[in-house]
């Protein structure tokens, strides 16, 4: 009675902003992945005093996933590796190629987990909104960015997905990032991406044969 989300998913991507470039050349990235506040007003989100600060220091700075650390939610939804739904009638598993990593989303009733020891997927606990799985996580690690420029977010966020699958072949995640430790108000941003139904994931550890953090600066 509900919508199947399931399939491996990419998300989808767009040509650089200017003045962005890649050293892997002219390859498309989900915009979400370079700036969560890609589609606000200025082009960026309403940040707190002291999370402007930690932005403007993030300048120049490898990302955490340079050293091979997680992602993180709601990150993890937008970069350029694909992941896998995996639905169930009381358990939602989105399984990442990146760094094989995994969220378990609870439909059994249970409430979101307060007070928890922070980690980088969060506890996740959703529920079917006619058409659309509402998913709320909390107990994220302040560890993680919310994108590649390095806004910041508290251990308080509480980020809200809405999963819906447009069309067969097409999903969308409308997230709301709401954060008072590091944002005036919450603020809102649609993900995508593209069903590919003849494929699945590969294998994928940054740590296997890293050499790269040894040269950075």
């Amino acid at each position: 009675g509900t919508p199947d989300l399931s399939g491996v998913w990419q998300p989808d991507g767009e040509p650089l902003p200017a003045g962005i470039e890649s050293i892997e050349g002219d390859l498309h990235f989900p915009k979400h992945m370079i700036n969560v506040g890609a589609d606000l007003g200025g082009g960026q989100p309403p940040m707190q005093p002291a999370a402007a600060e930690i932005l403007k220091a993030r300048n120049g700075v490898e990302h955490p996933g340079a050293y091979c650390k997680p992602t993180g939610v709601p990150n993890v939804n937008a970069i350029v590796l694909p992941y896998k739904i995996v639905q169930t009638p009381k358990l939602v598993l989105m399984l990442y190629e990146e760094n094989q990593v995994f969220r378990q989303i609870f439909l059994d009733g249970r409430k979101p987990v307060e007070g928890a020891v922070p980690r980088f997927m969060g506890y996740s606990t959703g529920r079917w909104e006619g058409n659309e799985l509402v998913v709320e996580t909390t107990g994220t690690t302040d560890q993680s960015w919310l994108d590649g420029m390095g806004h910041p977010h508290t251990d308080r966020m509480r980020v809200t997905e809405r999963f819906r699958r447009r069309d067969a072949g097409h999903l969308e995640i409308q997230t709301t990032i709401d954060d008072p430790g590091a944002y005036t108000s919450p603020f809102t941003y649609t993900v995508k991406a593209t069903l590919v139904p003849e494929d699945d994931l590969l294998e994928y550890f940054c740590t296997e044969n890293e050499k790269d953090s040894e040269h950075y600066r």
